[in-house]
């Protein structure tokens, strides 16, 4: 997808820019345990909606009133055809969404009763979104506020090196970079990493991804190489323990709520969202992981209109206990 770079009337500077993958999700819920070859496992119930952690971030972005735009791929068959009616609807950009021929990714979630998921994924075309086609789009882009680059192990088109590069163009401009890996990727390669870690004011990794980053598990030594290994804040999520942080030198600790967890698909996406919006609203960092802490307890907490739960953050942010380590 070469080419002139474009910047329609439609695509006015955003918020914020989502670049990741987009498929279809089929949830399984009340899974037992995960069965072994040749044996069959129940459900309790199931449901499809649109999924991956572009499109979660995007539909949660908009939640915080943030205008977003998102850069995907989808297949030129009917899901995806109803992922970009359903995201346009949901008042997010599609303008960079591009339709490829081929299969519009999917996959299936083996929702535990705690909450707790497993993914078989078919990632199906989602292998043509690429940096290249991405910066056809380069004007707009380094004209919004902020862009989260989130899921590239789901990403096989764009390598380490490629998202270095588009990070930095970014922050080049002055627009607030954040980055999510996922698990998956090689994520302990060096050079190309730390390249990205370079130009990314926000790194979002969870505590797996740290540990095999750093080869530490204490959480102190882990803040502290990456904080060494990025000029900007660093945000690792640990689950229903809640996140971490530093304040300038000390750790911050904030609490994850204690509610009940229906479903914690999609938890970091509103998360991060929470994060995103926090930081462009006021600049605060705790602040921020305190929105994104209460966006996501309400969200998992939902059996129904999940993301229209994201909009009672504020009636949780103060239950939210912050300990300084």
């Amino acid at each position: 997808m070469s080419g002139a770079v474009r910047d329609s009337p439609e695509h006015a500077p955003s918020d914020l820019w989502v670049v990741g993958n987009v498929l279809i999700d089929l949830m399984m819920k009340g899974v037992p345990e995960i069965p072994r070859w040749g044996e069959e496992v129940l459900a309790a119930s199931r449901s499809q909606q649109i999924g991956g952690q572009g499109a979660n971030l995007a539909r949660a972005a908009v939640r915080f009133g943030l205008s977003t735009t998102l850069a995907s791929v989808v297949g030129d068959d009917e899901p995806g055809t109803r992922i970009r009616e359903t995201l346009a609807a949901d008042g997010i950009s599609t303008e960079a969404l591009e339709v490829v021929p081929g299969n519009t990714g999917f996959a299936v979630a083996a929702v535990r009763e705690d909450g707790e998921r497993a993914f078989i994924t078919d990632l199906g075309c989602s292998g043509a979104l690429t940096v290249e086609s991405v910066l056809q789009h380069a004007r707009a882009l380094k004209r919004s506020r902020s862009i989260a680059l989130v899921g590239t192990s789901n990403l096989p088109g764009v390598s380490l090196a490629a998202a270095a590069r588009l990070l930095a163009e970014a922050k080049g401009s002055g627009v607030l970079t954040v980055f999510d890996p996922g698990w998956g990727q090689d994520i302990r390669s060096g050079r190309d990493l730390d390249a990205i870690l370079e130009a990314t004011d926000v790194f979002l990794p969870n505590r797996d991804e740290a540990q095999a980053m750093t080869g530490h598990s204490d959480i102190r030594a882990i803040l502290e190489e990456l904080r060494s290994r990025s000029p900007g804040a660093v945000i690792v999520t640990c689950g229903e323990e809640g996140s971490v942080t530093l304040d300038g030198d000390t750790p911050v600790m904030v609490e994850a709520l204690p509610v009940h967890v229906d479903n914690a698909v999609g938890a970091g996406d509103v998360f991060a969202a929470g994060v995103i919006s926090g930081l462009l609203d006021e600049g605060d960092l705790v602040g921020a992981v305190v929105r994104g802490t209460a966006a996501a307890a309400s969200y998992v907490s939902r059996s129904e209109e999940r993301c229209e739960a994201i909009g009672t953050w504020r009636e949780l942010a103060a239950d939210v206990t912050v300990h300084r380590l």
